[in-house]
């Protein structure tokens, strides 16, 4: 017996047309004293809909489904498994478009409304879409082996990089999406041209703490790139490891790359870290930055001119600790 009812239970659920056997297997098995509890366990289905099958069995004499009342469904389980389909291969279709193609080569006459509502019964939800870098597969390549090659550094040796990059903030909210919580109508964020003015910062830090913040003047090509690092990288070298051990960190700028810092680096005696392109996420300066960022935007009193923003991300790089 118990073999039957195995063989049964592998049938189930195969397909819609097997739901009158279903059906007809509950009460074959309710006829056999099994009770609901052990029916639904023996043939995975839920109790409740066990007891649903027997009741309009012994009230009607009868298993098969009876009408439903309203409308049916617009979607048939293979629609809505086409639909998923779809929106799983293209997720930036928008609701009209996906409707259009069940109606053009589905043959389904099915509004964007439709969709929308069938779509969030699945779980989906239209959200903005979180932008994401692209990433070259040599570029990725790259960023691997430079990982795993230096898995076992201890934390003495990353104490002794010292890491550099440059930022640029603006006297309004620096660029990206601003949330808002607001009233019907309120939903403005003050609009001016060019951020309202900014101003670009070279800074760096390492193990040893924090080292300068310098304003960048105007445009950074390699010659004012390369005052920065006369007038302000080596002095924090020499000051955070004198004569080292130690390495210097920038990224694959076109500006860091120039033929004039080459040969200025390969002069002073500076060694560089090895850096993959397209990896700001493997610099942790970019933390350092985002947290002067923060430190800015809770200011009670907002800088209103490029000197005022100034002297701000200065005074804040001194708070850092």
């Amino acid at each position: 017996m118990q073999t039957v009812f195995t063989n049964i239970c592998e049938r189930m659920g195969r397909s819609q047309e097997l739901r009158e056997f279903q059906r007809g297997t509950v009460i074959g098995c309710h006829l056999c004293n099994k009770s609901s509890g052990e029916i639904s366990s023996l043939l995975n289905i839920p109790q409740s809909t066990v007891s649903c099958i027997l009741r309009t069995w012994m009230c009607l004499g009868m298993t098969a489904i009876q009408p439903q009342s309203g409308r049916p469904r617009k979607l048939t389980e293979r629609g809505q498994r086409m639909l998923r389909r779809i929106v799983r291969r293209s997720r930036q279709l928008s609701a009209e478009s996906i409707a259009t193609d069940l109606q053009t080569s589905r043959g389904l006459q099915i509004s964007s409304r439709t969709v929308r509502r069938e779509l969030h019964g699945m779980g989906f939800h239209g959200r903005a879409s979180a932008s994401k870098p692209y990433i070259a597969k040599c570029n990725a390549k790259r960023r691997m082996q430079w990982s795993k090659a230096r898995r076992r550094w201890t934390l003495e040796q990353w104490r002794h990089i010292l890491w550099i990059d440059e930022s640029h903030f603006s006297i309004w909210q620096s660029d990206g999406q601003v949330w808002v919580w607001r009233f019907g109508g309120l939903a403005l964020v003050p609009s001016v041209k060019f951020g309202g003015g900014g101003i670009m910062v070279w800074g760096c830090f390492s193990g040893a703490g924090l080292g300068l913040l310098v304003p960048v003047k105007g445009t950074l090509n390699a010659s004012a790139y390369q005052d920065i690092l006369d007038n302000s990288m080596l002095p924090t070298l020499w000051e955070q490891f004198g004569a080292g051990p130690f390495l210097f960190q920038h990224d694959c700028a076109p500006v860091h790359k120039a033929r004039s810092i080459k040969t200025w680096m390969t002069e002073s005696g500076v060694d560089e870290l090895d850096w993959p392109a397209q990896s700001p996420d493997l610099n942790p300066i970019e933390h350092l930055l985002d947290e002067l960022e923060r430190r800015l935007r809770a200011r009670p009193s907002h800088p209103t001119s490029v000197c005022d923003l100034t002297n701000a991300l200065l005074e804040e790089w001194s708070k850092i600790p």
